[in-house]
């Protein structure tokens, strides 16, 4: 009698798994999937003044010599602002032959003596920037370009120049820590991703969101301005004092219970 009531019992819980097994797996919900957007903004932190000192001669080494005359003038004058030689660095080099005009009758192949020499140095200068500290910015930018330096060419091709409109930079602002506002973006958007669940999920009552899946698909900085630093680092950066702002495109997926 005891067998048989043994045998009945594990017929009946074999036939309730059997029942509840699906019913449990009709209970399994998608994840929730939402597209949203992620924004930061910070105004800039540093100011680099980019210029540069031309020097011309009939040999390179008066070109040199040229050079080096304004750029003893130019350094002499950061020194009044409390600005080091050391902390001025060499961004770019350049040495151009003046060669003279050939009119279209006169063969190519011919070989012209240069008639000078052109030597061009970039600089940069990285000084903490404020809204204090605009008015001293400013003020060192024009000490410099009185004494002969020249606004550094821009040569990377930049969005909404005409190709007559050679652009310039004097002044660069940029933040110090571009990846932290690129990840204050990413938790914005996932913040919005997470309260959009959360309305969703209302009518259900009282339930535990998981996040399951964070994928991004777009990060656009405004202006559009990046460069590259001798580090190797690549910081956010503006010719305009504004604030640099970051979106991040992300597709975020929750899991409910």
């Amino acid at each position: 009698m005891m067998v048989r009531l043994f045998v009945a019992l594990t017929v009946i819980s074999i036939v309730g798994a059997a029942l509840t097994q699906p019913q449990a797996r009709s209970q399994t919900q998608p994840p929730l999937v939402f597209r949203v957007t992620g924004e930061s903004q910070a105004f800039p932190e540093t100011a680099v003044l980019k210029f540069t000192i031309v020097g011309e001669g009939e040999t390179l080494g008066k070109a040199q010599e040229h050079l080096q005359q304004i750029e003893q003038a130019v350094f002499k004058t950061l020194e009044k602002f409390g600005i080091q030689k050391g902390q001025i660095g060499t961004e770019r080099f350049a040495v151009i032959p003046l060669q003279p005009s050939i009119s279209s009758g006169v063969p190519s192949p011919i070989a012209l003596r240069p008639l000078g020499y052109r030597v061009q140095r970039g600089y940069g200068v990285t000084m903490t920037a404020s809204v204090e500290t605009l008015d001293k910015l400013l003020q060192i930018a024009d000490a410099v370009l009185q004494q002969g330096a020249r606004p550094t060419v821009t040569t990377e091709d930049r969005y909404g120049y005409y190709p007559e409109r050679v652009p310039y930079t004097l002044i660069e602002f940029m933040v110090r820590d571009p990846d932290k506002l690129i990840q204050q973006a990413m938790d914005d958007a996932l913040n919005r991703a997470k309260k959009l669940a959360e309305q969703a999920t209302q009518h259900i009552g009282d339930v535990k969101l998981k996040l399951v899946r964070l994928t991004v698909s777009n990060i656009q900085t405004f202006p559009e301005r990046r460069t590259i630093t001798p580090e190797g680092r690549d910081p956010i950066g503006t010719f305009v004092w504004q604030p640099i702002k970051v979106t991040v495109q992300a597709e975020v997926a929750f899991a409910y219970e």
